[in-house]
């Protein structure tokens, strides 16, 4: 029989975190994306070893949804490797959320120099 390997990945005040058997790790450096890859990765492996592996994603309201299982999805997983490659780019060429300012576009206080 088994073992269930569900890994959660979940967003929390703090940042996006990977949820396994009632231990939280994280918060990821790149975010939702940081956090499902590593789901991905490491749920990929637990399958391997035999468990149940699967990653679920909740949603804001607590709903959860399944987003990657272990030999059903393909590995690594098309979404992944665009995730990925989305992680890999500097963050002044990944795609903005038009409510997100553009901070880059603002001036930048330069010191004063005088003592």
């Amino acid at each position: 029989m088994s073992l269930a390997a569900h890994y959660i990945v979940s967003c929390r005040k703090d940042g996006w975190f990977v949820g396994l058997e009632g231990e939280r790790y994280g918060p990821f450096p790149n975010g939702k994306t940081g956090a499902l890859i590593a789901a991905v990765q490491h749920a990929n492996h637990a399958g391997k070893d035999g468990h149940d592996a699967r990653v679920l994603l909740r949603a804001p309201d607590g709903g959860v949804s399944t987003v990657w299982v272990f030999g059903t999805d393909s590995y690594p997983s098309p979404w992944v490797e665009d995730l990925h490659r989305i992680a890999q780019q500097p963050r002044r060429q990944r795609a903005r959320a038009s409510a997100v300012p553009d901070l880059a576009a603002a001036p930048v206080p330069q010191p004063s120099l005088a003592l």
